[in-house]
């Protein structure tokens, strides 16, 4: 089934003197992880906002689980279903202390107070901040007020998952505590959408969409993305370190095929040093 679907979905916003999405079709399917990569203005955000239904298209049509985002009368429940977690988690809080904060989105859709805190020890868990509950959000690091930042994405008990840039202002460490607790819930069937400028990140996921100016310019696995060339200098992106070490080790004679992470091109350095 498909979780979100793009049919000929254009969008300009205000003032602006280009369009910022034009004429974008995709699909993207229940449980998948998908990373949606692209320079600066390429329009990786707007599709974001497009897909959670706070924009709506000019032209074209964006559907989440069948439903229409321009649809007024539809958006209360896209918006349930597609949770957002936005580049600065600072600005996604709204009380002092931890539980609070994840209790703040399923009050504000009526849930009842016995399933709050259900759902309050249900995203803690699922976040890995447990041990935050009762400490005053403003003390803890950038990972750790991001993985808040999904629990309260996640009380509200959404289908899809979008991260938005989300570990863009976090240091190596905080990035990793964010993309475990992400790819977790994947495993768990939710559906995610990463919007990333960090290759390593699009590793791990079942597909890569890379958007300039607006458009798509690929629509595949990451393992066909870093094996194009042409993409990848069209775009503007750079392969994963481990990729760059292993074209690096190529030209100079050794060649261990394509590792994406570390771990892969260290299992084939060992087989190559075995061989020899």
């Amino acid at each position: 089934m498909f979780a979100v679907k793009l049919e000929n979905v254009t969008f300009k916003y205000e003032g602006a003197k280009r369009v910022a999405v034009e004429n974008v079709s995709l699909t993207i399917n229940e449980g998948e992880f998908v990373a949606v990569i692209g320079a600066n203005a390429s329009g990786k955000s707007t599709l974001a906002k497009l897909i959670n239904g706070l924009i709506a298209p000019l032209s074209g049509k964006v559907e989440v689980f069948g439903a229409d985002t321009s649809d007024s009368s539809k958006l209360f429940e896209i918006r349930k279903s597609c949770g957002i977690v936005f580049q600065n988690p600072d600005n996604q809080m709204v009380a002092s202390i931890v539980e609070d904060d994840v209790a703040f989105g399923p009050e504000n859709i009526g849930v009842e107070r016995e399933e709050i805190g259900r759902r309050i020890d249900f995203a803690l868990k699922a976040s890995g901040t447990e041990a935050f509950r009762s400490q005053m959000a403003s003390r803890l690091s950038g990972g750790q007020k991001q993985r808040v930042a999904i629990a309260g994405v996640l009380a509200i008990k959404p289908k899809i998952l979008i991260l938005d840039e989300s570990t863009s202002m976090l240091d190596p460490r905080g990035r990793r505590e964010v993309m475990d607790v992400v790819r977790s819930l994947n495993k768990e069937k939710m559906t995610v959408i990463v919007i990333t400028h960090y290759m390593d990140e699009v590793v791990d996921c079942d597909r890569a969409i890379v958007l300039k100016s607006g458009n798509v310019l690929f629509n595949g696995t990451p393992k066909q993305l870093f094996q194009s060339d042409e993409v990848i200098k069209k775009a503007g992106l750079e392969l994963p370190v481990p990729t760059k070490i292993a074209l690096k080790l190529k030209e100079n004679g050794v060649d261990v095929g394509l590792p994406l992470t570390k771990e892969e091109l260290e299992e084939r350095l060992w087989t190559l040093l075995q061989k020899n």
